[in-house]
């Protein structure tokens, strides 16, 4: 996994100060409301935060955090750039385009995103490639000229990485009839045959990949070679296999990329508020896990790995005491 230069762990912008009362503010009075965008509810971010706010509303003084369910990763970067939100999941693949303004990016406002934080990676998030039985020609991602492809949610990690993949191969829209859909409403769509393939990201051990083979309908297939190493040399993203284990229906491992999945951030929030967010996150991460599985993979070691933006001042605060950084 790529990290961002050192130059971007280096803190931007100072802590703010408090004048006028020569009382320095609390936690409280700097920040009251955590907001924390997800995803879709019934997705990885969504269980995720939840947990997250319940852990934060009891450990972090003064603190209200709340989980708000969005379109998922581009949605967020939005959310955080206009500040509507102090807290976000994103992948950071799509979170480097949008700080250096590539990509589906590459049309917005040189400066929209430059404000944008890093607390920490969280765990790696593979692409998937499902195709159904009753479309038994499809074997490569080629293949999908023409079929109903769910490609996840409009605005989200996974339509942006189909984005990139369609500028590969040289596709628009017109080559797919696409579906806007993961999560329960793909999983729905494979049970009444409405789609031929599902591409889309989601963490190893997915419920939503799992329930779909559950359907008897889906085989998990690998991603073309080529488009792997077009998305490896494109940013954070990088070359990943899946372990059988986490595949359900395959005997083989599944050849795929992953994007790191990032806990992110604006310089707007202050940086005791962020250390303390930070702290208490790590300091309960078992209980984070009976929450979901997910967070095992959530390692202070690895934290650092793939930042699609600076570190905040907060977090890099954190990291320092634990000798990481």
């Amino acid at each position: 996994m790529r990290a961002l230069s050192r130059i971007a762990l280096t803190t931007m912008l100072a802590a703010p100060i408090a004048v006028g009362t020569g009382v320095a503010p609390s936690i409280a009075d700097a920040q009251d409301f955590v907001r924390i965008a997800t995803a879709g509810s019934g997705g990885n971010y969504y269980r995720l935060g939840s947990g997250l706010a319940s852990i934060w509303n009891d450990t972090v003084e003064g603190v209200q955090a709340s989980v708000q369910a969005t379109g998922g990763s581009v949605e967020n970067l939005d959310l955080l750039a206009d500040q509507e939100v102090e807290i976000a999941y994103l992948a950071g693949g799509v979170g480097i385009q949008a700080y250096e303004n590539t990509g589906t990016f590459e049309d917005r406002p040189a400066d929209r995103y430059q404000g944008l934080r890093s607390i920490g990676t969280v765990y790696p998030n593979p692409q998937w490639f499902l195709a159904m039985e009753w479309a038994p020609e499809i074997e490569s991602i080629r293949d999908l000229e023409g079929m109903r492809v769910a490609v996840g949610m409009a605005g989200g990690q996974g339509e942006a990485w189909w984005r990139m993949t369609m500028d590969h191969l040289g596709w628009t829209y017109d080559d797919i009839e696409a579906e806007y859909t993961f999560h329960d409403a793909a999983i729905d769509q494979v049970r009444n045959r409405q789609i031929d393939a599902v591409v889309s990201p989601d963490a190893p051990g997915s419920a939503t990949i799992q329930q779909m083979m559950d359907t008897g309908f889906a085989r998990i297939i690998d991603i073309d070679e080529d488009i792997i190493e077009f998305f490896d040399e494109s940013g954070l993203d990088y070359p990943y296999t899946v372990s059988a284990q986490y595949a359900p229906g395959r005997d083989e491992p599944v050849e795929t990329f992953a994007s790191p999945i990032t806990f992110s951030t604006h310089e707007g929030v202050s940086e005791d508020l962020v250390y303390e967010l930070t702290k208490s996150m790590f300091e309960n991460r078992e209980r984070l896990i009976e929450v979901h599985p997910l967070a095992e993979l959530m390692t202070i070691e690895d934290a650092l790995d793939g930042l699609p933006f600076p570190l905040h001042p907060g977090a890099e605060r954190f990291y320092e005491e634990q000798g990481v950084l």
